[in-house]
């Protein structure tokens, strides 16, 4: 009876292993910039990605709307419902200020009413899939409307503490704000060398997939790979991202939405 309990337990460990231990798929659409005038490009977009299979999940990685109007986000989240596929969503510097009567608490409590569970009702949070984790970090700021990114302390410790606590595992960071230097310095991290300073303390980190600069780029730095997705309300371009199982290559292609 022993034997058979433990051929048991390593027929089951091993089904749990093959389950974790797969290939990734995963779609980052970059500033979508919903407004009632670009709704129909929206819904291209996500008829679009409805059509591919054997996706995780999709990811719409900060300037979800064009203006911090509550308006917009119902509206925006109300399409992005229609996906068959787990959303998850970054705040970028359009999508909220406290002013206009749009702060984080706010965009992070609609976006939960409306796509509901496995949403976090914090701006940094994580998930994972198959084996790697997945960490979103938000640099945002809600009180005055600038176009370059912050991480503040507090996101920085909270990624620090991610990264050590999942030192074993491959970690992609996904943020709309890039922390290497763009075209345009008005668009640039403020104080990227922080994180820079952080991020040199671990070695778990595959990638960090951005946008913001609205232009394709990609170049490892560091071991790491710095992935930024082009706008996908200029280009009408989304990017498909596919890790092989126990490989270190990410894989990425962009597709055009007619």
């Amino acid at each position: 009876m022993m034997k058979k309990l433990l051929i048991l337990s390593f027929i089951l460990l091993n089904t749990v292993l093959s389950a974790s231990a797969r290939d990734i798929r995963f779609i980052q659409v970059a500033e979508a910039q919903y407004s009632f005038a670009t709704k129909e490009k929206l819904v291209r977009c996500v008829n679009d990605i409805n059509t591919l299979k054997n996706v995780d999940f999709v990811v719409f990685s900060g300037d979800n709307i064009s203006a911090a109007r509550k308006e917009y986000l119902k509206e925006f989240l109300k399409e992005v419902k229609k996906l068959k596929f787990p959303v998850y969503i970054v705040i970028g510097d359009r999508d909220v200020s406290k002013e206009k009567g749009l702060n984080k608490e706010t965009y992070r409590e609609e976006t939960f009413k409306t796509l509901g569970f496995g949403q976090s009702f914090k701006p940094n949070y994580k998930f994972k899939k198959g084996e790697i984790v997945f960490l979103v970090a938000d640099g945002a700021k809600e009180f005055v409307t600038a176009e370059n990114g912050y991480y503040k302390q507090d996101t920085l410790d909270w990624l620090n503490k991610q990264l050590t606590k999942n030192k074993d595992k491959k970690v992609i960071i996904i943020q709309h704000f890039p922390i290497i230097k763009g075209e345009i310095s008005a668009n640039n991290t403020y104080k990227a060398e922080l994180y820079k300073e952080m991020l040199a303390k671990h070695t778990n980190v595959e990638a960090i997939i951005a946008g913001h600069f609205k232009k394709n780029s990609e170049q490892v730095i560091d071991g790491v790979n710095h992935i930024i997705s082009p706008s996908y309300s200029i280009t009408g371009e989304y990017k498909i991202f596919d890790i092989p199982e126990g490989s270190d290559t990410i894989y990425t292609q962009l597709r055009h939405v007619d």
